[in-house]
C-alpha cells in the first residue's frame, strides 16, 4: 500500500479559507487610511495653530492636537497610535525598570511629570528619526521624518 503525504486536491475547507484571505480585511482598511483618500482640511490646521503652538507644547496638548486631527480625518488611527501611544508605552516600560521616566528625546528638564513639559515636537520627531536611523530601522526613520515634515508643513 502506498501512502501519499500531499493531497493535490483542494477540499471545501481550503477553498473557503482561500476566499476569505482574498477578501479585504475591513479593519485594516479602517486603520490604514490611504493618503489618497485624505482630503486636506486646512480649516482644522488654522484652528489648531491659533489654539496651540507645536513648537512649545506639552504631551497632553500634543495629544489633544492629534486627537482633533484624527477626528477631522487628517491622520489615520495607526498614526494616532504611533504619535500618542508609543511615548506612554515607553514611559510605562521605564517605570517598570525603575528608570527615570521620560520618553522624550529632546527633553532638557527632569520634571516629575513629563507629560506637562513643553517641547518642540518637530525637533522631537527629527531626534526620533535620527535615533531610528542610528538603530538601523529605516521604516521607523522614514515614518518619523514624515511626522516631522507633516507638522512642519502645517504648523510652522
Amino acid at each position: 500500500m502506498q501512502v501519499r503525504g500531499i493531497n493535490p486536491q483542494i477540499n471545501s475547507y481550503q477553498n473557503n479559507f482561500k476566499q476569505q484571505n482574498v477578501t479585504e480585511n475591513k479593519f485594516s482598511n479602517y486603520v490604514r487610511k490611504t493618503k489618497d483618500d485624505q482630503v486636506e482640511n486646512l480649516s482644522i490646521f488654522e484652528e489648531l495653530s491659533k489654539e496651540y503652538d507645536i513648537t512649545n507644547a506639552s504631551f497632553n496638548e500634543f495629544e489633544r492636537i492629534c486627537n482633533k486631527l484624527y477626528e477631522a480625518g487628517q491622520i489615520s488611527l495607526l498614526d494616532l497610535g504611533k504619535l500618542t501611544l508609543i511615548p506612554k508605552i515607553i514611559a510605562h516600560a521605564q517605570k517598570l525598570k525603575n528608570y527615570k521616566v521620560n520618553p522624550l528625546l529632546t527633553s532638557t528638564k527632569s520634571t516629575a511629570n513629563w507629560k506637562e513639559e513643553k517641547i518642540n515636537w518637530i525637533k522631537e520627531f527629527d531626534a526620533r528619526a535620527k535615533q531610528q536611523r542610528k538603530f538601523g530601522s529605516i521604516s521607523n526613520y522614514k515614518q518619523y521624518n514624515e511626522f516631522a515634515d507633516f507638522f512642519r508643513k502645517y504648523f510652522s
